[in-house]
């Protein structure tokens, strides 16, 4: 959670940064200091990272250059946009950490059925309470949570997806497991075989693999929104 406060702290910052880069281009004044000033606003928020991508940086430091420009001296919808489009790849990102760090700091925890933690889980109970420090309910068990979010298929996969299993040879299409996506075909989960929350892999066992049935979306950087208002 600590990840995710200090990420929206930073997204906010940047549009901060936006709207003086916008106030200058309005005022011909296309000259600003980007450097110094997210080292004010880094100075201001202790424990967030304040380094740029390559791609970041460009879109800033070009912004006052671009093509754009005399729309946005009219209307700053398209900023908006832009920027809103680029806060949702930072919520996306720091949900995905935060469910990853909170679930590997779960490895070795006991699997014990219809548990909900927090020194044991269950399959369902395990994934519940992982998106539950993220900040993202869902329900209890794993039919239900089946039916939330996006549908992915198995070659779409990405990290921070839920992953589903039918393990009863009675119910084949039935869903019994779920674990988490983490990258290269590696998934997170509380096993019942495993007797504990271990890592497995969809690549090397052919078990999973066989029995897998669906992956469901739910992170898709809705939070945005409410980083969005600070431009409003």
């Amino acid at each position: 959670m600590m990840l995710f406060r200090n990420t929206l702290l930073f997204i906010i910052a940047i549009q901060v940064l936006v709207m003086i880069q916008l106030f200058s281009i309005k005022n011909w004044n296309l000259t600003p200091s980007y450097n110094k000033l997210i080292d004010t606003l880094a100075f201001q928020l202790p424990n967030a990272n304040p380094t740029l991508t390559p791609e970041e940086y460009k879109f800033f430091a070009t912004l006052s250059t671009s093509p754009e420009m005399e729309l946005l001296k009219h209307d700053n919808s398209l900023l908006q946009n832009k920027v809103f489009t680029l806060g949702q790849g930072y919520i996306r990102k720091a949900i995905k950490d935060d469910v990853e760090s909170t679930a590997k700091d779960l490895l070795g925890t006991p699997y014990v059925w219809g548990a909900t933690g927090p020194n044991k889980f269950d399959c369902s109970g395990f994934t519940q309470e992982v998106f539950c420090q993220a900040g993202i309910k869902i329900p209890r068990n794993s039919r239900a949570q089946a039916k939330v979010g996006e549908y992915i298929d198995y070659e779409n996969l990405k990290r921070g997806d839920m992953v589903f299993f039918a393990t009863n040879k009675k119910a084949p299409k039935r869903v019994t497991h779920v674990g988490i996506y983490l990258s290269n075909g590696r998934f997170i989960h509380a096993s019942s075989g495993g007797k504990r929350v271990i890592i497995s892999s969809l690549v090397k066992s052919k078990y999973y693999k066989n029995k897998f049935v669906l992956g469901r979306r739910i992170i898709k950087g809705h939070r945005t929104k409410h980083v969005a208002q600070v431009l409003s």
